[in-house]
């Protein structure tokens, strides 16, 4: 579902809190302030949404939860979220290599990858300068998740 700027991890908490099973992957940002000093935070790896098991029955308390701006539908009917899809977000997340977001995945080489933290991950592999990544894309938002990985972890990397 689609909530307001910012708001991912209270409306986790309050659907949680609600008995909903959610997932909302985090990544660590670094962040410098002007001091100099330096700090970590943890952030969405999808900024602006948090992933919920619908109950059709009763979809009404998820879209009166405070932050909730919509659910992402499709022809009127809520967009599932392949579990597959969610685990690799959650797999990203955890793995703590580098990540970028794109509205889209240029057409490349899809691999599987056979080594490393993302291991049996299927993607399409992108070239970003000397960087070697892997595309992940989330169908139903039309989006994909860039993670830089070793070259050696994708057999066509070469």
């Amino acid at each position: 579902m689609a909530v307001r700027s910012r708001h991912e991890k209270s409306v986790q908490t309050i659907l949680i809190a609600k008995g909903y099973r959610t997932a909302l992957p985090l990544v660590r940002h670094g962040h410098t302030r002007r001091s100099g000093g330096d700090w970590e935070s943890l952030e969405p790896l999808i900024p602006g949404y948090v992933f919920a098991v619908d109950d059709p029955g009763n979809r009404s308390r998820i879209v009166t939860t405070s932050g909730v701006v919509e659910i992402v539908s499709f022809g009127g009917q809520p967009v599932a979220i392949p579990e597959a899809e969610l685990e690799a977000l959650e797999r990203i997340a955890d793995s703590g290599l580098p990540v970028t977001r794109c509205r889209c995945t240029p057409p490349d080489q899809t691999v599987e990858l056979i080594a490393g933290p993302l291991k049996g991950m299927q993607g399409v592999l992108v070239h970003q300068g000397n960087a070697i990544c892997i595309a992940i894309g989330i169908e139903p938002l039309n989006c994909s998740v860039v993670v830089e990985i070793d070259g050696t972890w994708a057999p066509l990397s070469s």
